[in-house]
């Protein structure tokens, strides 16, 4: 596997280019920090498909080749290795953080930036491997070298959760502009309305970001953990002490780091929020829009109802518009009979109403004969069979003792 390295031995700093993972692992100058960028995670997962039985010659657990590979929110692990005596020998840990940059509704890019880190108590050497890591993580974690020494391997983990808080931050925004984008085109004339799809395509966006927070949080809080254990276990027992200051300094940092992302995950809930709300305005305006639409369509068909009616009323063969053949002069006469009509339109239409009030009011009307008919079990049925017909409950007012 190609990787470019970044390499501190004492206060020497240099740089190689399109190294190989095998020959950087080969051996390690003492008291120095090698750090090797590698590809991209589909680059990775490439190389392992290509080359299966590599991985199984570097001596980098196995468990963390699926971390690098596998689509994951994020993790964290370490192994200890010790001696014959007891000693620690290498301390072996790596920690998984998953990204999503969203330039656009439809524009994204995933990343699963993942820090194995090898640290040798007794040589006093760190070895850093990283995977799928922007250009910026990469000069970040170049700069820090110059500053950082091997004393204590988790200095680096702080470092990584430091500079991936930045990009974290810097999403997050990527994110709010698209939502404040959506929520300055509702004062904008448009001609098909509100953009549904593009509303909830961002709203995806805020759900992941919500998502991978999380787990980041819970990654950042299994590190201090790891630490503590680590300091508590083998801190004072390795052949280079960790000193009480510097360890607590790194506490410090991973305690910072995870209320920093606290920070920006309660920013992102609060931006879903935000956009939740924004997706509703825009199902209410469309809805009244629709509503002033068929106010009116009702008032246009009020304009010719009654002509409506007079026409059908008069079309009727109770009446008769005729031209008389005596005289030339048209006639027009009414059926005695034309109270029909009315003895039967009127009873049939007062029925109709009628039965909608008894339908609609059937609520109110059960609730009163239902318990008393429940006590019989024969009623049971029957009531299950006209529940089906009947008109859904009223759901009780909240603020009541039921």
């Amino acid at each position: 596997m190609l990787v470019d390295v970044t390499e501190k031995i004492g206060d020497v700093i240099s740089r190689r280019q399109q190294s190989t993972l095998e020959e950087e692992l080969r051996q390690q100058p003492s008291n120095s920090v090698r750090i090797a960028f590698a590809g991209m995670k589909k680059d990775c997962e490439k190389w392992i498909a290509n080359n299966p039985n590599a991985i199984t010659k570097l001596p980098i657990p196995h468990q963390f080749w699926a971390t690098c590979t596998e689509d994951l929110n994020g993790c964290s692990n370490a192994i200890y290795s010790h001696g014959g005596y007891g000693e620690l020998v290498n301390l072996d840990t790596w920690s998984c953080f998953k990204l999503k940059e969203a330039s656009s509704d439809k524009k994204y890019v995933w990343y699963q930036m993942t820090m194995f880190i090898r640290w040798n108590p007794i040589k006093q050497t760190t070895f850093i491997f990283c995977s799928d890591f922007l250009q910026c993580l990469r000069d970040g974690l170049n700069r820090r070298i110059s500053s950082v020494g091997p004393s204590d391997p988790f200095t680096w983990h702080a470092s990584f959760v430091d500079e991936l808080r930045l990009l974290y931050d810097n999403f997050f925004w990527k994110f709010r502009n698209l939502v404040r984008d959506a929520e300055k085109e509702r004062n904008e004339p448009q001609a098909t309305g509100p953009n549904f799809p593009r509303l909830h395509d961002i709203a995806r966006h805020v759900i992941h970001s919500v998502e991978i927070l999380d787990v980041a949080i819970e990654t950042v809080d299994s590190i201090l953990h790891e630490h503590d254990l680590f300091i508590s276990n083998e801190g004072s027992t390795v052949a280079f002490p960790i000193p009480d200051l510097k360890a607590n300094d790194v506490t410090r940092r991973l305690y910072y780091h995870s209320r920093e992302l606290r920070a920006i995950k309660a920013r992102s809930a609060s931006l879903y929020d935000r956009l939740k709300n924004e997706i509703s305005l825009s199902f209410n305006l469309v809805s009244q829009t629709d509503t002033a639409a068929m106010k009116i369509i009702s008032a246009v068909g009020l304009i010719f109802l009654p002509g409506t009616f007079i026409s059908t009323l008069f079309g009727m063969n109770f009446f008769d518009f005729s031209v008389d053949e005596d005289t030339g002069k048209q006639t027009f006469a009414m059926s005695d009979k034309f109270w029909v009509y009315w003895a039967i339109s009127l009873p049939v239409t007062a029925a109709v109403l009628l039965a909608w009030v008894l339908y609609d009011y059937s609520y109110l009307i059960t609730s009163k004969i239902k318990k008393p008919l429940l006590e019989d079990s024969k009623f049971k049925e029957i009531l299950k069979l006209g529940s089906f017909f009947r008109r859904k409950e009223k759901q009780s007012d909240a603020n009541s003792p039921t």
